[in-house]
């Protein structure tokens, strides 16, 4: 449920200032959604950079929760130490070994956790899966579900073009992360562009049915399996909710309408079908996760993903 970047219909995203693409619902700026330039909306989905320099936050409060997504991402940590953390049914959760400088995570099938020891400033860029394996040479249905460092997977030219981004002298990281990949997505000539993350899904649905001609139902399932890395029924899952956030944000403010009626707006059979949905992507029910939305430091991102929403709306009413 990483949110898409966004188009303006009548506004070339390209001219638009770095500022007019970098969004915070955070009071502190302490959290931003970075959107990409139009020459590489096609490659990346968004930016989410979090930096916590300078801020006194609680141990509760440095951790960092994520839902279920079928994009995978590539993250920096420029300061600091992110540990993500281990679930067990068994026991209390635990957690792993700092991350390395850059990493690489496939798709989600499930919600994470991450927790940073002190002050961190890290940037986590989301792509499209197809961008993804073009560039690191490598399917990424082989990443579902893992966390890897990018050096152990990726070319060498592809590593370093990432690793040099510690040494650009930028105000924007993003954006110097720009800088360095759009050479190299030009060679690809790629130039389609979605606004939204279930657009992109039913876009690319809509591709892989026209990609072979007479293929079967099967035949084309396995197709969606190897450009995702997940099934078509997993993907309507992450629609179905990213159409419950709109259905929330489409709301007057400071007035949530009953989930009975965000559940048939948003085209679920009946209440207990969202919430089962909801909870597979963020790992919470309706009702508590829009609590912790609004009132938990550590569900940061999540309100990110509803200013990004709700400017989404505006712009194409």
């Amino acid at each position: 449920m990483m949110s898409a970047p966004m188009q303006n219909k009548t506004q070339d995203a390209s001219v638009k200032s770095i500022s007019d693409r970098t969004m915070t619902t955070s009071c502190d700026d302490s959290a931003y959604l970075h959107l990409p330039q139009t020459l590489l909306a096609s490659c990346i989905f968004s930016g989410v950079e979090r930096n916590t320099l300078g801020r006194t936050l609680s141990d509760q409060d440095r951790f960092n929760h994520y839902p279920a997504s079928p994009l995978p991402q590539i993250s920096w940590i420029f300061q600091g130490q992110l540990h993500m953390v281990i679930e067990n049914h068994e026991r209390m959760p635990s957690l792993g070994p700092a991350l390395p400088k850059i990493v690489v995570a496939g798709p989600q099938t499930k919600p994470c956790a991450s927790w940073s020891p002190g002050p961190v400033h890290a940037l986590s860029v989301a792509f499209y899966p197809e961008a993804l394996a073009k560039l690191i040479q490598l399917p990424i249905r082989d990443i579902c579900n893992r966390i890897e460092p990018l050096e152990a997977l990726a070319p060498p030219a592809f590593f370093d073009l990432a690793n040099a981004l510690f040494h650009q002298k930028s105000n924007s990281v993003f954006h110097a992360l720009e800088t360095l990949l759009l050479p190299l997505w030009q060679q690809q000539r790629q130039h389609h562009t979605t606004p939204l993350l279930g657009e992109w899904i039913r876009s690319l649905l809509t591709r892989a049915s026209f990609s072979d001609t007479g293929v079967g139902l099967r035949q084309w399932q396995r197709r969606i399996k190897q450009l995702t890395g997940q099934s078509q029924q997993d993907l309507d899952c992450f629609t179905k909710v990213e159409e419950v956030m709109l259905q929330i944000v489409d709301a007057p403010s400071q007035n949530t309408p009953p989930l009975a009626d965000i559940a048939a707006a948003s085209g679920f059979s009946d209440q207990s079908h969202m919430g089962r949905l909801v909870r597979r992507v963020t790992g919470a029910s309706p009702a508590r996760f829009l609590h912790l939305q609004q009132h938990e430091e550590s569900f940061w991102f999540y309100r990110l993903l509803e200013g990004h929403l709700r400017q989404a709306r505006q712009i194409n009413k």
